[in-house]
């Protein structure tokens, strides 16, 4: 089983000359029983000929632990049995620009949201040699495509796990463990806030937006500082944009 949980891995001296161009991101939306043609944009920008390969992995997502690409693993929601390319292999010319052109064709039951990634390997692996020690080093792009398909429905979240941590005397970190109750991905917005005994808000603490996949969990990270010794309650606020989500959190700062 391979597991890899970086979405661009590019090794400290290695250098592809063949890029994308147009992100490594894509969402569509379309129907059941219909076709979504997309585009991977690359250029060899170097000097000499490059290859690339494409091929489809799927991203895997956990509750309680972090999301991983895998080439072995698939799950319910997984988009690549729907999914091809023009080409798996080919040869660029230097300055060559060329349109990895996908193709998704979804079938007429599908309903929600799925998603994939193909992965973009360009060149051959570059060997360096230190004394006897010889490392192998590959360029490698996890291009992911998301599919939501039919009418959207907004899910509902469910607290998973809410813990509060001591990092040092005065900080304390709220980990926030969210679950998507639904059929449609969603991007979550989580805030706490911070009240003190005579219930006056404090502090308001906004933590990195996340996309949550359905019936997956996505975790936020919410550090509170600069509070002097006491008890505190929060509250926290997860915000969908079409609905919000609250619970609570006692704090001490001891």
């Amino acid at each position: 089983m391979k597991k890899y949980f970086l979405i661009i891995f590019l090794p400290i001296n290695t250098f592809a000359q063949i890029v994308i161009t147009n992100g490594l991101s894509f969402l569509y939306k379309s129907t059941p029983n219909s076709q979504i043609v997309g585009q991977i944009k690359l250029k060899n920008i170097g000097k000499r000929p490059e290859t690339f390969t494409s091929s489809k992995w799927n991203i895997m997502f956990v509750c309680g632990d972090n999301g991983f690409f895998s080439d072995t693993q698939t799950h319910d929601r997984s988009i690549n049995d729907w999914l091809e390319f023009d080409v798996d292999e080919k040869t660029l010319s230097p300055k060559e620009e060329f349109n990895l052109i996908f193709r998704i064709n979804i079938p007429e039951d599908a309903a929600g949201t799925y998603w994939g990634a193909v992965m973009v390997e360009p060149g051959e692996p570059i060997i360096s040699a230190d004394k006897e020690i010889k490392v192998q080093n590959k360029a490698r792009y996890a291009v992911q495509i998301i599919a939501d398909i039919g009418s959207f429905e907004s899910p509902t979240l469910a607290y998973k796990n809410v813990t509060l941590t001591k990092s040092n005397t005065n900080v304390r970190t709220v980990k926030v463990e969210l679950e998507n109750i639904g059929f449609f991905a969603i991007p979550v917005k989580v805030q706490l806030e911070v009240y003190d005994s005579r219930g006056t808000k404090i502090q308001v603490i906004k933590a990195e937006s996340k996309r949550i996949y359905p019936s997956r969990c996505n975790t936020y990270d919410i550090e509170v500082k600069n509070l002097p010794p006491g008890k505190y309650d929060g509250v926290i606020m997860s915000d969908t944009g079409k609905k919000i989500f609250g619970s609570n959190v006692s704090i001490l700062i001891e």
